[in-house]
């Protein structure tokens, strides 16, 4: 058994920092290790981080952390500190935790006035290493210990006089202090919250102030707030923690003179370390100058393409030449954002980037014949939401670091428009072993949050043919393939009696043939029906097609019918109306609700064999529902179902239901790439706005098995079936069976 020693100790304060940090201050009779394992009640473990310093009446005092995963919900009757000789320290239990910081600040202004510096330092520990340095995702109560302490132990030392901002949202001080030490440091700006910045500052000689004085010349990293809401900033020096003030009369520089300014400042710094730490840190400030081709490096950069999606993230496709291995990494960044990419993009085979270079006498004789992986894909996801949110228009570049500097690449970013996004999709290997991560992580979010402000397709609704004032039914007929007539479905159509009082909108999304408005004119007098041509160019698909001819549409009662379906014989309309009207057993209970039903026939390939025999949820051993064609491809023979039966969807290629029902499933309807997730979508949709699904086995039609129009493009189709089957996954919890 580990030793275990009942460490005498006294706990002044504690306090909850977040769900899984405890903050402790307290005197103690033995020193306490100052990183360790920490146990609770013998078994949870956690670590121990802090310090001990003894005061000046020989006292031992300690201020340190616990973190354990949702520490908050658990309740130590015994907190065990293990030491690096595996002896357990025994803290008292703890009977009185608070959640306000400022109980911790208190004790310790009146207990140990003099660790407030000290702890202070230990608090910006505490904060999370993002935005710079910054408490970017700091908890409430971080922050505000945070500023309890700046508040008691930070002391004025100067002035700011001048501030400016770099491009990439650093930021350039310029005034005066007493102890502000040269080199690099940790800076604390100050405004209505308080963020740690990585800093470098050195000083020069004024011939206005006191001797013990000079100026200081200081560089900070971004992104820092803008200059207009600094009040202080602190920084440690060699007594304490000190700060300066915002001169008054401070100058704000106007963007893109911090670069020069600092620039011109450089000869005048004192103490070469730190003029060498400024130097490099302005250096290493974006300017908006692409430099890679400056380099005396073998190293060059070039970009293919760069996108936006506002609020979700960036894409990146280009190619890196660095045949000596030089660069170290590779970094996005703009306001807020700061990204490695070099860490999991995709590389691809560049031959020609290869090829380029081949007589270049600084890259020539290093590159090594078939090694030409210098191309990659890579992705940026932007924070959701609080300070770090982008704006919708920002400058976003690209950083490369090396061992002794940086260079940069201005990436212009396109807006996500659908032929961007496509070509993004394009650009994106199915193949990568990672390629689930990636539609997850980047991809799906990205193409979901620009599909979020697409608007509905407009159409115009052009009259052809006869009128009919009340029609029963009408009938959707979307054209978005490219075909140039639909005249073999008018025709059908016209020799069914059951379509004499309906009227057909044939929806023209964009793919639509020139010449079909004149088809469907000549068409519609010949056969003397009422039809309405509805010219809606930016649907791309068969469902987008109908939501641009939905409104246009006056019957109570719609039917989507899609061209590649075709009547075997008259009368099947009305069979999926009665259908409609009557109550249908499901198991015991029978259906005399009536709620609104969609009803679809049996669908069958040219061979007579099953297409679409309804569609059925099938829960698997772990839980996982996955949603299957029921006998499709099976001889129609199989079907021993007479009678109308529910299912869990109906088949939106030929589906009869009220024109409400699909109004509101079409408005909450999901964001797909392609059409294929689409109409298990909206079938769902309408069950979760109270309809049904039925399935009419006996009554039967021919679907025709034709090409999709973009099956000349597989990697578009794989990439974009990736990313719906995660779409529909995230909607659903579900999966669509093979």
């Amino acid at each position: 058994m580990k030793d275990r020693a009942a460490t005498k100790a006294d706990i002044t304060a504690a306090v909850l920092l977040d769900e899984d940090t405890l903050l402790l201050f307290g005197a103690t009779d033995e020193p306490l290790p100052a990183d360790s394992l920490v146990l609770l009640d013998g078994t949870t473990e956690g670590r121990f981080v802090g310090g001990c310093w003894t005061d000046g009446q020989g006292e031992r005092w300690f201020l340190g952390a616990i973190r354990v995963g949702g520490l908050a919900q658990m309740r130590p009757s015994r907190i065990e500190i293990v030491d690096a000789t595996a002896k357990r320290l025994v803290l008292p239990r703890l009977s009185n935790v608070r959640t306000n910081p400022a109980h911790l600040v208190a004790a310790l202004k009146e207990e140990q006035p003099g660790a407030l510096s000290a702890a202070l330092d230990f608090a910006c520990t505490l904060l999370p290493a993002t935005g710079g340095r910054g408490g970017e995702g700091a908890s409430d109560r971080r922050l505000r210990l945070l500023a309890g302490l700046v508040q008691e132990a930070s002391k004025p030392d100067g002035f700011a006089e001048v501030l400016g901002r770099f491009r990439d949202g650093g930021l350039m001080v310029q005034g005066w202090s007493h102890g502000l030490a040269g080199g690099e440091q940790a800076m604390l700006v100050e405004t209505d919250d308080l963020r740690l910045h990585d800093a470098a500052a050195a000083s020069f000689h004024r011939p206005d102030l006191p001797s013990e004085a000079a100026g200081l010349l200081a560089v900070l990293t971004g992104p820092v707030a803008p200059p207009d809401s600094i009040r202080r900033i602190h920084y440690r020096a060699a007594d304490g923690w000190r700060h300066l003030a915002i001169f008054e009369h401070r100058k704000l520089l106007a963007d893109g003179v911090a670069p020069a300014h600092a620039r011109d400042m450089l000869g005048n710094l004192r103490d070469d370390g730190a003029r060498r730490a400024v130097t490099a840190a302005t250096a290493a400030r974006y300017n908006g100058v692409e430099t890679v081709s400056q380099l005396d490096a073998p190293v060059r950069i070039g970009l293919d393409m760069a996108l936006r999606v506002p609020g979700a993230g960036l894409f990146v496709c280009g190619w890196l030449l660095d045949p000596a291995r030089l660069v170290r990494a590779v970094t996005l960044k703009g306001p807020g954002l700061a990204v490695r990419l070099d860490g999991d993009w995709m590389r691809s085979a560049r031959r020609d980037v290869s090829e380029a270079f081949a007589a270049d006498p600084l890259i020539a004789g290093r590159l090594v014949p078939g090694s030409d992986s210098h191309g990659f894909t890579a992705f940026a996801s932007e924070p959701a939401k609080g300070a770090s949110e982008l704006p919708m228009v920002a400058e976003f570049h690209l950083e490369l670091a090396f061992d002794d500097g940086v260079a940069f690449l201005p990436l212009p970013c396109q807006p996500p428009t659908p032929d961007a996004l496509r070509r993004m999709l394009g650009a994106v290997n199915p193949d990568s072993p990672s390629i689930d991560r990636i539609v997850a992580a980047h991809l799906g979010p990205m193409l979901r949050a620009a599909a979020g402000g697409v608007q509905s397709p407009a159409a115009i609704l052009h009259p052809m043919g006869r009128t009919v004032k009340a029609p029963r039914v009408s009938v959707i007929l979307p054209v978005t393939d490219g075909r140039e007539d639909i005249d073999l479905n008018l025709a059908r159509l016209s020799n069914d009696p059951d379509f004499a009082d309906t009227e057909i909108l044939v929806a023209a999304g964009a793919a639509a043939h020139e010449r079909l408005a004149g088809m469907v004119r000549q068409a519609a007098a010949f056969y003397r029906l009422a039809v309405g041509f509805v010219a809606a160019p930016s649907a791309t698909d068969p469902f987008e097609a109908v939501a641009a001819a939905l409104p246009h549409a006056r019957a109570e009662r719609v039917l989507l019918l899609s061209p590649s379906v075709l009547p075997t014989e008259p009368g099947w309309l009305s069979a999926l109306e009665r259908a409609m009207r009557k109550p249908v057993a499901a198991g015991a209970a029978i259906n005399t609700a009536m709620a609104p039903v969609m009803v679809s026939p049996t669908l069958l390939y040219e061979d007579h064999s099953i297409r679409f025999a309804g569609i059925v949820a099938v829960e698997g051993p772990d839980g996982a529902v996955t949603y299957e064609r029921r006998f499709a491809g099976y001889p129609r023979d199989w079907l021993k179902e007479k009678d109308a039966a529910p299912v869990d969807a109906a088949a939106a290629d030929c589906a009869l239901l009220p024109r409400e029902l699909l109004a509101r499933a079409l408005a909450a309807g999901g964001r797909y790439l392609g059409a294929d997730h689409k109409g298990l979508d909206l079938c769902l949709r309408v069950r979760a706005a109270g309809g049904s699904c039925l399935w009419l086995p006996r009554v039967r039609l021919v679907a025709l098995d034709e090409q999709p129009r973009d099956a000349h493009d597989p990697r578009w189709r794989r990439m974009s079936a990736l990313v719906d089957q995660w779409s529909f996954a995230e909607s659903w919890s579900a999966a669509i069976a093979a």
